[in-house]
């Protein structure tokens, strides 16, 4: 979603599941804006709902297969630490041999 920063004047991109979570945030709150974060001068813009809704008209779709993708993303994450918690000792160094020509 390209936005325009009404402070600075630059055009940014915002990412597609921030947009989507701000959406999700609009309907469940009730609030009237998202708040997008200006990537060059860190200012909050405005986002009307109105906007939002036009940019993703079927985002309950999309933020149902991004909450999927997080949930898969938790299990490979939970994977990987129980293989790092069994891994726990260094790996041993070994020693170089000196090559030195005397």
């Amino acid at each position: 979603m390209q936005l325009k920063c009404s402070h600075c004047s630059k055009m940014f991109a915002e990412n597609k599941d921030a947009a989507l979570a701000g959406v999700y945030a609009i309907h469940t709150e009730g609030l009237n804006h998202y708040d997008a974060t200006c990537v060059h001068c860190q200012r909050s813009v405005r986002v009307s709902d109105e906007q939002m809704k036009e940019t993703y008209p079927n985002w309950e779709e999309e933020y149902k297969e991004m909450m999927a993708r997080a949930d898969e993303f938790e299990k490979k994450q939970a994977e990987l630490e129980k293989l790092a918690s069994a891994n726990k000792g260094k790996p041993k160094k070994e020693k170089k041999k000196r090559k030195r020509k005397r």
